[in-house]
């Protein structure tokens, strides 16, 4: 059996080579970009990370059977193309909501630390999924007052969307959906960004989850962006409006992406069904070092800034981007993937 895997995908060729039961399959390591129909067409099973677009036009004619993919977003794969075929796949939710959380927590340090935010402020958390959840626990441990908003669920806490509004920072946590009763497509429209006038924004969701034209010429927002509509090209405007702005990089500390590359071996130790004394053994290691790369309990709220210094990942982003007005999309790749290494930190 083969199995054709991104390059990117962080340790895996590491963790495969610490690990038993995989002596009789064929792994193969390709760079993004070298993952092609005809570079996988004798391959089995293929693991990509969310820059591979899983579809027709990569799988058709070849012997693909299973797709993982490292991470946590589905928008890169053709779901009905796969149901259709008989193809199997899986993906790895979860695995970087924490270095999202981590990831706000350094903005809220950063603007706290600028005079741009009092821990007294409310803060609203939009989506109360993996990592809505993680960021209540972290505010409620700190103390700070916040407000949550899912209309998907029933919980007694749960705030209405005009309570978010009156939040002084807002914080997105929903997927990209379209043409359904509680659609995030343009959910912070005109009418949502005048009524948060002189408060902050925080986008770590999708682009289109925000009227970015509406939010130009509201000129009233903070707002704080890591993903943005059209990238890897997103508008310069909009980046040079933004507070902090990052190359969609919210998730990707050392331990988010490991989560992923976890979360893979241990599907593939599933559908190979490895010996159970193998597998346990197997999942022992994988545990041990995960543990070893987490940092302590963060001693304030500025412990997170101190590992992940976010406005020099935005001044970096913002200065690549201005340098580059040719080419857009390569200095958007380039900061992506040569971001700032941060661990997590995790109450």
């Amino acid at each position: 059996m083969k199995v054709v895997v991104d390059k990117g995908i962080k340790s895996f060729k590491n963790f495969i080579s610490i690990l038993d039961g995989f002596n009789h399959i064929e792994f193969q390591y390709l760079e993004t970009s070298e993952i092609t129909k005809n570079n996988i067409k004798d391959a089995e099973i293929l693991f990509v990370r969310s820059t591979t677009l899983i579809n027709k036009a990569l799988l058709d004619t070849t012997k693909i059977k299973i797709i993982g993919s490292a991470t946590a977003g589905t928008d890169h794969i053709d779901q009905r193309y796969l149901k259709k075929n008989n193809i199997q796949w899986f993906y790895s939710p979860g695995s970087n909501a924490l270095s999202v959380v981590n990831y706000v927590m350094a903005s809220i340090s950063y603007l706290n630390n600028n005079n741009l935010l009092s821990l007294n402020d409310v803060v609203g958390i939009v989506g109360y999924g993996n990592i809505g959840k993680k960021l209540k626990e972290i505010l409620d441990f700190f103390s700070i007052k916040n407000v949550v908003y899912d209309p998907f669920l029933n919980h007694d806490f749960l705030s209405d969307i005009n309570q978010i509004k009156d939040c002084d920072l807002i914080s997105l946590h929903v997927p990209l959906t379209f043409n359904n009763p509680f659609s995030t497509f343009n959910l912070v429209d005109k009418a949502f960004l005048n009524a948060i006038s002189n408060k902050t924004l925080i986008n770590t969701s999708r682009g289109g989850v925000v009227d970015e034209k509406s939010l130009l010429e509201n000129n009233n927002v903070s707002y704080i962006a890591d993903v943005w509509i059209n990238e890897p090209e997103p508008n310069k405007e909009i980046l040079d409006y933004s507070i902090l702005a990052t190359p969609h990089i919210a998730g990707h500390s050392i331990n988010g992406k490991l989560n992923g590359t976890i979360n893979l071996i241990s599907y593939l130790q599933k559908f190979l069904k490895i010996d159970k004394s193998v597998f346990n053994e197997n999942n022992k290691k994988i545990r041990n070092f995960s543990e070893s790369i987490k940092l302590s309990k963060p001693y304030s709220i500025h412990s997170y800034y101190s590992e992940y210094p976010i406005d020099k990942e935005s001044s970096k982003f913002k200065t690549s981007y201005a340098s580059n007005s040719n080419n857009y999309r390569k200095s958007f790749e380039s900061c992506r993937a040569n971001h700032f290494q941060r661990k997590d930190i995790e109450i």
